[in-house]
């Protein structure tokens, strides 16, 4: 124990607590509070109060190279949200709340992920006019749904005419086939 000479205070020397060194050991050497307190030899309510300071990092993915699904949804008429999402982790990586679907709100979106040290190999999205060209630079592709919803937009959902009907069908099976087969039963259906 130690004592000043100036004010009378005691105080017990040593190395004081470094918040930095204990959060780093909690974030990267994944340590439990119980840990923590036995290796800085105090008790575990000091940990808790060390790390409580902590700011929060939002890791977005540790996975950067991404084929992109994006698409926007809305609740009523002026309320949307565009969403980003890695296709094939299922991992959504930007969202934006928005009134209205724009070209400008996609490439914001793309733009973003590239600043963020993404690199995208393709984007599949929905048919939103001028972002195909947009997106030029990109590999592109209309989501499958929405070229289903497109044809049964000119048709019905329940069509009578035999013609209709093998559309319909053909377009049914646009998911679960190949390019080569889908296009052979587009050309078959045409020709007849």
């Amino acid at each position: 124990m130690y004592k000043c000479h100036d004010c009378g205070r005691q105080f017990v020397g040593g190395k004081r607590l470094d918040t930095q060194d204990i959060i780093k050991d909690y974030v990267e050497g994944k340590q439990t509070l119980a840990q923590l307190a036995e290796k800085y030899g105090v008790n575990k309510s000091t940990i808790w109060r060390r790390i409580g300071c902590m700011r929060r990092i939002r890791v977005i993915s540790r996975y950067k190279d991404v084929v992109i699904n994006m698409d926007t949804t809305y609740w009523g008429r002026g309320f949307g949200l565009i969403v980003i999402k890695d296709a094939f982790r299922n991992k959504i990586l930007r969202y934006k709340f928005v009134r209205n679907e724009t070209v400008a709100g996609y490439l914001e979106g793309v733009g973003w992920l590239r600043d963020n040290g993404f690199t995208i190999h393709g984007i599949v999205c929905d048919g939103l006019g001028g972002l195909f060209s947009a997106l030029g630079k990109y590999r592109v592709q209309m989501c499958q749904f929405h070229q289903a919803m497109i044809v049964r937009r000119y048709l019905t959902s329940k069509p009578e005419l035999p013609a209709a009907i093998e559309l319909m069908d053909i377009t049914n099976m646009l998911a679960h086939t190949d390019k080569e087969s889908f296009i052979g039963m587009l050309d078959d259906w045409s020709e007849r």
